[in-house]
């Protein structure tokens, strides 16, 4: 009870109720641009920092404003991530159009003071150039920058962390030269507990629930419920399989879904499945904080501030992806039934107990910590270390190298407890993971005219060299791995990148897809063979030069495959051979470890093909389509094309290199790297 005690004092003191009054004028809007979550995380963390400044802060994505709504606060500030060929990310798309409109005027956003960090990966062409691109217009418009932008590189060995530190720390100092607090203010200190916008309590409308129902916490696998999420999918399991032989390192699967409706896609697309955590881990966390008697009590979530508005849009609840009726009920659309919220529904479906923490887990811990014994102090003491920005070195020792999860860090700080309450607030949402669409043409749709796709996943369970008495495994791959066939789950499916035409088989196409990195290429490829027929029939005779027979629809088209054996992960084998014999489609292939091939990578056939590959790209103005694993792979491709230019073009390296930017002006270079 002491602990509970301490933290209610904290928390309701009549500091935070200051904050509230002293923060009325000044206002702070953060909006964040993410595909894989990222940018939302960074800009959590801006927000939190404002908060601490005395901003009302609120924390929302791009498009869920209007234009309109960046005027309006005292300050403006963005994280957002550069996606596919220079993209912005889905949910600030309709953000950036709007901004793009010819009849906003210069000076329009003159009012609007704004700071920015972009998160971008160097191995792309186009790095960093959505936030770029994003800060010039508003300048362009007349808003102020009063903060230097900041740019993170997930090629940097600490990720896009090692420049957000020291982004961070130049965006206090610059918030508090231009909006100076009062005299009599100062910022609320790091130890001081600042009480969420939004916190659980129990709904005494509902009537408790028998253990297990929200889920199976009988059975060893998630539970297969449906997943009340906004613009979400219900998708049957045709089949989960390995593909790869039991004695390879990897496991890696074939999973084939078909949904209950049709959904046109195009090649690119990508499937995103929301991940659900196992129920020992789950009774594991309840049991480590002492949940047992509330985790199946019927839950609600209510705003701790008295002067918000009584809309569950403002402040913005942390749940609103979800279908949460206002009497605190979860709804599951297609069967038109209702759950109730509870904390271990919410730990099976929503609040990521498995993943490695971040800075801003160990700082919200902290606050829950006591010094009434010593066991207690030492704790709080570490649990200060890891959340101190200049001591990043340990917190990647603890976290990130050997790859441990919250549950397991809770197993280490075993006096410290979160409060029930507080569970949203201090625990990390799970976030959907994208998978490219392995399918197209022909193979996206079933007899009844419901959508069909096939992903390939690779089954991540990392080794630690430290915690070796636990395995280590991926959040959503384990999942996936658990999967049974004529199941379902919940998915929500995104247009890609790739954005192919039918007139584009009229240009040859070089499509290079080491791995798993192969799936967008194949659904690429088969999506050319179905508009082969399409285009023969659309024909004029005196057109004929420059298309193909539909039998030869993908004659002069080269796919390069890289994999490490031609026997263990050569990814649709015979699919490639058939494809070449009766479609004319060229298969090169670079194995790095099997027994019977010399070892090679992609670039080190580009380099043996050159005479092919400078003819396809230069001579006929084709297509480059590259998938898969970013970081080295792409670099080394790049490099190996500016030899090939050199050497079968007579160029200098500079033009080489300017003949590539060329193509990724005209949209002849694409690149979908992860």
């Amino acid at each position: 009870m002491e602990r509970a005690d301490r933290t209610k004092s904290v928390a309701n003191g009549s500091g935070n109720h200051q904050t509230r009054e002293q923060a009325k004028s000044r206002t702070a809007l953060v909006l964040y641009g993410s595909e894989t979550g990222n940018a939302q995380d960074v800009a959590e963390e801006i927000g939190t920092l404002a908060t601490r400044l005395r901003f009302d802060t609120t924390v929302l994505d791009f498009d869920s404003v209007s234009l309109r709504d960046i005027v309006k606060p005292s300050v403006f500030i963005f994280a957002i991530s550069t996606t596919g060929q220079g993209e912005f990310p889905q949910n600030a798309r309709r953000f950036w159009k709007t901004l793009l409109s010819s009849g906003l005027k210069s000076g329009v956003l003159k009012k609007v003071k704004f700071a920015s960090f972009g998160l971008g990966d160097s191995s792309y062409p186009k790095f960093n150039v959505a936030h770029r691109m994003l800060h010039g217009r508003l300048v362009q418009l007349g808003a102020h920058a009063f903060c230097d932008r900041g740019e993170g590189n997930e090629q940097h060995p600490e990720g896009h962390s090692a420049a957000l530190r020291a982004w961070i720390v130049a965006l206090k100092e610059t918030l508090l030269q231009t909006f100076p607090l009062a005299e009599d203010q100062a910022p609320i200190a790091e130890d001081v507990f600042v009480e969420p916008k939004w916190k659980l309590a129990r709904n005494p409308d509902c009537h408790a629930q028998p253990r297990g129902v929200n889920g199976s916490e009988t059975s060893d696998c998630p539970s297969s419920e449906e997943f009340p999420l906004r613009n979400q999918y219900t998708a049957d399991i045709i089949q989960n399989h390995r593909v790869t032989p039991q004695d390879h390192f990897q496991d890696v699967r074939r999973l084939g879904l078909q949904l209950h409706e049709n959904y046109p896609y195009k090649p690119g697309a990508v499937a995103i499945i929301y991940p659900k955590n196992f129920p020992q881990d789950v009774q594991d966390f309840i049991d480590l904080m002492d949940w047992r008697e509330i985790a199946d009590q019927p839950l609600k979530l209510i705003t701790s501030d008295p002067n918000a508005p009584s809309s569950s849009s403002h402040p913005p609840s942390p749940l609103r992806h979800l279908n949460l009726t206002p009497d605190g009920h979860l709804h599951l659309t297609s069967s038109q039934a209702r759950i109730h919220l509870t904390l271990r529904w919410l730990l099976e479906n929503v609040l990521d107990i498995m993943s490695i923490p971040r800075r801003s887990f160990f700082a919200s811990l902290s606050h829950f910590a006591t010094t009434t014994t010593e066991d207690s102090a030492y704790q709080k003491d570490r649990l200060l270390e890891l959340a101190n920005p200049d001591l990043i070195d340990e917190l990647w020792d603890y976290t990130t190298r050997p790859k441990r999860t919250i549950l397991e860090v809770m197993m280490d700080f075993t006096t410290i407890q979160i409060p029930w309450s507080y569970a949203l607030s201090t625990l990390p949402q799970i976030k959907g993971r994208q998978f490219s669409i392995a399918t197209g043409g022909a193979q996206t749709s079933c007899d009844r005219g419901f959508t069909r796709l096939e992903l390939l996943v690779a089954i991540a369970n990392p080794p630690s060299p430290i915690i070796k008495y636990r395995p280590r495994h991926g959040v959503c791959t384990r999942y996936i791995a658990a999967l049974q066939p004529h199941s379902h789950l919940t998915i929500g499916l995104q247009p890609g990148y790739l954005d192919p035409q039918p007139h584009d088989l009229a240009t040859p196409a070089l499509m290079i897809g080491p791995g798993t990195g192969i799936a967008p290429l194949r659904s690429l490829i088969h999506q050319r063979l179905a508009w082969a027929p399409e285009q023969e029939q659309e024909q004029e005779p005196e057109q004929e030069i420059g298309l193909k027979s539909s039998k030869q629809s993908l004659k002069g088209d080269i796919l390069l495959f890289g994999c490490r054996s031609s026997t263990a992960d050569f990814f649709y084998k015979d699919e490639w051979a058939s494809l070449a014999t009766n479609h004319g489609l060229k298969v090169l292939t670079a194995f790095s470890r099997d027994a019977v091939h010399p070892r090679k990578y992609v670039q080190d056939v580009l380099r043996e093909e050159g005479p092919a590959i400078y003819q396809l790209l230069v001579e006929r103005k084709g297509k480059l389509y590259l998938c898969g694993s970013s970081g080295n792979m792409p670099k080394g491709v790049r490099e190996a094309l500016v030899d090939v230019f050199v050497a079968e073009g007579g160029m200098v390296r500079e033009g080489a290199e300017e003949m590539l930017g060329v193509m990724e002006r005209d949209g002849r270079y694409w690149q979908e790297t992860w």
